[in-house]
């Protein structure tokens, strides 16, 4: 089994996350924000990762931010050394009207490139802005290379098909194919 521990704090806030890479997409969120529980979960059932995280204190984007560095890291600590993963996972989510794509390298080098746009403040309890927060403490956390290109009409919708897209993309970028570390350098 692939299990990771992550850790974070940021500002007044601190969180914690264990996961299980070989899961069942089963979640166990509890990060201040019901709208982000409900991300989190959706990014679970479709990568096939158990997560267990939790954020307190501080405010809702330091939480936010304190909760994706510490996803990141326990993904980081559970690929390991990256032997065998095929690296690189993209997906397609449509939800009604919304679109997101992504496209993800387990590459070592934290990069986030996220076009599209919110159209409110708020989604549910959260601050729209927070989605691109969480995303990018992630791809710092997990030093991961992360593109998402989103659209529609309902930010719910756009989110969703976001956190959806990104566990489809994990899910064949965590996949172990071989013994080799994909890269010409022989490192990630």
């Amino acid at each position: 089994m692939r299990k990771g521990k992550g850790e974070s704090k940021v500002g007044g806030a601190r969180a914690m996350v264990d996961l299980d890479l070989d899961g069942r997409g089963e979640a166990n969120p509890d990060s201040g924000s019901g709208f982000l529980d409900h991300m989190l979960s959706a990014l679970a059932r479709m990568s096939g990762i158990d997560i267990s995280a939790k954020a307190e204190g501080g405010i809702a984007a330091q939480r936010a931010r304190a909760l994706g560095l510490a996803l990141g890291a326990a993904l980081a600590a559970a690929l390991g050394d990256k032997k065998g993963i095929k690296r690189y996972g993209w997906a397609a989510v449509p939800m009604d009207e919304a679109l997101a794509l992504a496209a993800l390298d387990i590459s070592g080098r934290p990069y986030l490139v996220m076009a599209g746009e919110f159209e409110s403040d708020l989604i549910g309890d959260l601050a729209s802005q927070d989605v691109r927060t969480f995303l990018a403490a992630l791809t710092d956390g997990g030093r991961l290379t992360l593109n998402l290109k989103f659209e529609g009409e309902n930010d719910h919708h756009k989110a969703e098909s976001i956190f959806k897209a990104l566990g489809l993309a994990l899910k064949e970028a965590k996949r172990v194919e071989g013994d080799l570390v994909l890269s010409t350098k022989g490192v990630l």
